[in-house]
């Protein structure tokens, strides 16, 4: 089983280098899996952009560093109640948006 820990680095890599690799390319990643939950959280953020997310995100750049960054919003999302269900599983609004992201940026 994939801790959430495991799940946010994933998403993040994914996230931070799109050009490089892709959902499809990684295994036991599901893509459709990507887009429902993408479409998801959009649906109750209908007015974002793949830009917004993205500056959201990754206001100093996709890299290495993102990561503790991304790690310390969804950490700090669960702290104040900012979270997103999906068929049973509570995602932090961060790991949501993140999923949105890959979803609009697939290819």
């Amino acid at each position: 089983m994939t801790s959430r820990r495991d799940l946010l680095a994933t998403l993040a890599a994914l996230a931070a280098a799109p050009s490089l690799t892709r959902a499809a390319d990684i295994d036991g990643f599901d893509p459709v899996a990507v887009r429902r939950i993408g479409q998801a959280w959009r649906e109750l953020h209908p007015h974002i952009t793949t830009r917004d997310l993205a500056r959201r995100l990754f206001p100093d750049g996709r890299g290495p560093d993102a990561l503790p960054r991304l790690r310390a919003l969804a950490a700090a999302d669960f702290r104040r109640g900012a979270v997103f269900a999906y068929r049973g599983w509570r995602l932090s609004d961060t790991e949501g948006a993140l999923f949105t992201l890959l979803w609009l940026e697939a290819p």
